[in-house]
């Protein structure tokens, strides 16, 4: 029976056998074929032959094969060997572990539409060896050593759980005569996963991988705004200190210029008294010395009238001259007397008018110089003021660009992450595209590859069923050559429906590919659209929060402003008050006081105008009684001194002519 339909089964089943070795040498680790050679009507002997993978083992028990073979088989030898199987002529048959995973329609049609049970490997299966490669090495041999980064053994192990849940055994048995001996081959294969569906991967498991890359990325953007949060605090914070240095800066600068002019008043008005203390001294010592020659002159006046008196008393007659003298001297010692201490009062009174007119010049120059302290001080607080009003402003101008540099920066740092956020998103509707275009181009490589077992199978039917046709309407050798005719035309017609039929394959192929990449063009398209409208949406946020943040700005310094006409009438206020306390205990001496008005303070408002001091920050109304040398303006210390020595009495020189008068 060794004819051409046996030479042709023979054939197929060589190629079958060096496709699955040379498939072998290149996934070692991802296949474990059994192949069995089963001789029909030769008597099984207990020492019999056995192939397995294209080689003829003799083996009389299962431990030799293993040791023969060298790698653990045991479950696709058991399925080789197996004679309960039901056999076809040319089919394959699944084990029976391939309930474990519902069968694909895809798969049913492939199977039924491939005679020859072609097979694709998944990736998956690619590393379902690796797990074994150690039962697979005889105990003799060593591998070199390979340093390998490998998964977690929870990964593992779920991944081994998966794959072991996923796994198929793919079958394949074909009988044939070879001298007359009925040979029936058996090819085993198991696989792990799906590689029997022309899907490329899990829909679901990929999507998961999608979330997963923009969680990671959603996770870097919140990392990357409280990175940035902390540093325009750091900032903010750093800027407030600055704030607050520049007014405690302010503030010792104008306290010391405020203890220096106190000390300088101070100083200045001991001066004076000690210098009024002085002059008055000086002028008593001098009016006295002028004095007593007044009054030594007036005393030698009373004397030459004395003398004169006695002159006319010695004109007299001699008894009348003692009675007379006497009661002419008692007379004119009266008069002298009343005359001397008139005199003396009138010096006395001039003395002392002189000493006050010198007392009120000293006390005229101290209020004078006290108004001009006075008057520095009020200018030192109205510098002060100004000072400290130019600083608020500009630290008003200084946050106001610190809030929006930092603005700028978070739509900076939005911007970068949006465009980063589109390119992942544009990268995943590209790999998405690309996985259904590459899901669909397998798919059609498996249509492809199906098509003509398909159509020469129906061609095969048609040619039958035209023969049968011509069988019964054609009789006679007569006819034969017109049956031939007919079954030539007949073929060349189903060579072109055949032809036709393949390119109206190729056509739809190409229309569905067309139409995918389309829609993908569509999808990318109408994503870069709605990335577009992000981006202008962000521009006019940016836009309006700077506008807000401007409007805020202005709003905050009208209300700055506004308070700042308060605080210069409450100043004007207090120098005014001042004046007036002034001008009270200084009338007397000084003509009226002139108060300046807030006009002579220099202005935060104007646009040019430096402060003439260094800043210095405000401080409270307490601390301006007690500015400088407070002075009473009461009299009393210099009526005192003057009195004290204008009650120093004009001596009385007593002269040897008073004695003896």
């Amino acid at each position: 029976m060794y004819n051409k339909v046996g030479e042709n089964n023979l054939r197929g089943s060589t190629s079958d056998l060096s496709n699955s070795s040379s498939s072998k040498g290149n996934r070692s680790e991802e296949e474990i074929r059994g192949t069995s050679i089963i001789l029909d009507g030769v008597p099984k002997e207990s020492d019999s032959k056995q192939k397995v993978n294209g080689q003829i083992i003799h083996s009389t028990s299962r431990d030799n094969f293993y040791k023969s073979n060298g790698k653990n088989c045991s479950d696709s030898f058991e399925s080789a060997v197996s004679d309960s199987r039901s056999h076809s002529d040319s089919g394959s048959v699944r084990s029976s572990d391939s309930h474990r995973r519902p069968i694909s329609g895809a798969s049913k049609s492939i199977e039924q539409s491939d005679a020859e049970s072609i097979s694709l490997a998944s990736h998956d299966s690619r590393g379902s060896g690796k797990d074994n490669r150690d039962v697979f090495l005889e105990p003799g041999e060593n591998e070199d050593e390979v340093v390998v980064l490998r998964k977690s053994k929870a990964a593992r192990k779920e991944e081994h759980i998966i794959n072991m849940h996923n796994r198929k055994t793919r079958k394949r048995t074909r009988k044939f005569m070879v001298d007359g001996v009925m040979i029936t081959t058996t090819t085993s294969k198991v696989i792990y996963g799906d590689e029997d569906n022309f899907t490329v991967g899990d829909p679901h498991a990929d999507r998961k991988q999608e979330l997963r890359e923009l969680k990671y990325l959603q996770k870097q953007e919140q990392k990357q705004f409280q990175e940035l949060g902390l540093k325009e605090n750091l900032a903010l914070e750093q800027q407030d200190k600055r704030f607050e240095q520049e007014r405690q800066s302010l503030e010792r600068t104008y306290e010391n210029d405020l203890e220096m002019l106190s000390r300088q008043q101070r100083l200045q008005i001991e001066r004076a008294e000690a210098q009024q203390d002085a002059d008055l001294r000086a002028a008593s010592k001098k009016i006295r010395a002028e004095q007593e020659r007044d009054l030594k002159q007036f005393r030698d006046g009373l004397k030459q009238e004395l003398r004169l008196l006695k002159a006319e008393v010695d004109r007299l007659p001699k008894e009348h001259r003692k009675n007379e003298f006497r009661i002419r001297k008692e007379r004119l010692d009266t008069e002298h007397l009343e005359k001397e201490k008139a005199f003396l009062e009138s010096l006395n009174e001039s003395h002392e008018a002189s000493l006050r007119r010198l007392s009120d010049t000293h006390r005229e120059k101290i209020a004078l110089m006290e108004r001009q302290f006075l008057q520095q001080k009020q200018q030192l607080m109205r510098t002060r003021e100004a000072a400290l009003w130019e600083i608020e402003e500009k630290q008003i101008h200084e946050k106001h660009q610190m809030i929006k540099r930092h603005l700028k920066d978070i739509f900076i740092l939005q911007r970068l992450q949006m465009v980063v956020r589109h390119e992942k998103e544009i990268e995943q509707v590209k790999r998405r595209s690309a996985r259904r275009e590459e899901e669909l181009v397998k798919k059609q490589s498996i249509e492809k590859r199906s098509l003509p077992k398909r159509i020469k199978a129906e061609m095969k039917a048609r040619e039958l069923m035209f023969r049968e046709s011509l069988r019964i309407s054609i009789s006679g050798a007569t006819d034969s050559d017109v049956g031939k005719n007919m079954f030539k035309e007949f073929q060349e017609n189903e060579k072109k429906r055949y032809q036709a039929e393949q390119q109206r394959f190729e056509l739809k192929h190409q229309r569905q590919l067309e139409e995918l990449r389309a829609i993908n063009d569509a999808t990318l398209k109408e994503l870069e659209q709605l990335q577009n409208e992000k981006r202008k949406m962000l521009l006019e946020h940016e836009t309006q929060k700077f506008k807000q943040r401007d409007e805020l700005f202005a709003k905050e310094l009208k209300e700055w402003k506004a308070r700042l006409q308060p605080r210069k009438t409450k100043l004007e206020e207090e120098i005014l008050r001042q004046m007036q306390e002034a001008d009270k205990e200084i009338k007397e001496y000084l003509p009226p006081f002139v108060v300046l008005r807030s006009d002579s303070i220099e202005s935060p408002f104007r646009p040019h105008s430096p402060s003439s001091t260094p800043s210095t920050p405000s401080f409270p109304d307490s601390i301006w009684s007690s500015w400088g040398h407070q002075r009473s303006w009461s009299t009393s210390t210099v009526e005192s001194k003057t009195a004290s020595i204008a009650s120093t009495p004009i001596s009385n020189p007593v002269t040897e002519d008073d004695s003896t008068a």
